[in-house]
This record gives C-alpha cells, structure tokens and sequence, in this order.
C-alpha cells in the first residue's frame, strides 16, 4: 500500500479524471439551466 501510495501520487486513474469531468460538466449545465429560467 506504501509503495502505491509513493509511486502513483501524482497520476490520477481515467476513471476518477471521466467522474470528475461528468460532475463539473453536469453542473454546468445545472447553472446553464437556472440561468435559461431566469431569462425567460
């Protein structure tokens, strides 16, 4: 566990990156939506 620990500190998996990337992007389009509603 230590030595994964040290070795991969600094690399993300592609799974974690792609979560991420959905969740910001679904709040995006969150604040893009309330921000359509308000304008209309």
């Amino acid at each position: 566990m230590e030595q994964y620990l040290v070795s991969d500190e600094q690399t993300l998996a592609p799974a974690v990156v792609i979560a991420t990337a959905l969740l910001i992007a679904a709040f995006a389009l969150g604040i893009a939506y309330q921000l359509v509603l308000l304008v209309l």
